[in-house]
């Protein structure tokens, strides 16, 4: 039996203790972490030196330097095949559908359990989308706006 392929991710946050609490979890998790960094501009440039790209990224939207928005927008563009997982606490509708825009496939509000983060990164892998229950009711509303359905 072919041994299945591990999940590769970057976490992109600007609190150093949270991205090492994903890591250790990801990694305990069976997925493989191979970028980590605490900002956007940081991140674009450390993923044109890493061996392995990403196949998630876990991105936060508040950061300095360049924010999760600015940063979602250079990654589709530059990576289109990497899936965008937010993950911030950032729940307002304007933040969603922003993040939609820029072709986010999930959104996981910081304070879910480490499961909901989890299946997330798998569901996006698979070529699925993922929302936190409280980020669905806005997230779908803005799919069903954009395909013309209410």
């Amino acid at each position: 039996m072919e041994k299945e392929k591990q999940i590769t991710i970057s976490l992109i946050d600007d609190h150093e203790g949270l991205r090492v609490s994903l890591k250790n979890f990801l990694e305990y998790s069976n997925f493989k972490v191979v970028l980590q960094a605490s900002n956007g501009r940081e991140a674009i440039e450390s993923l044109k030196e890493v061996e392995l790209l990403p196949d998630v990224c876990i991105l936060d939207i508040n950061m300095p330097v360049m924010d999760g928005f600015q940063t979602a927008g250079a990654l589709a563009e530059k990576y289109p095949a990497m899936k965008i997982l937010v993950f911030s606490s950032l729940d307002n509708r304007k933040s969603i559908e922003e993040m939609l825009r820029l072709g986010v496939r999930g959104y996981v509000l910081k304070g879910s359990s480490t499961e909901k983060l989890k299946e997330a990164v798998i569901k996006l892998h698979q070529g699925g989308y993922y929302f936190s229950e409280t980020v669905s009711r806005n997230a779908l509303s803005y799919i069903a706006e954009k395909r013309n359905l209410l």
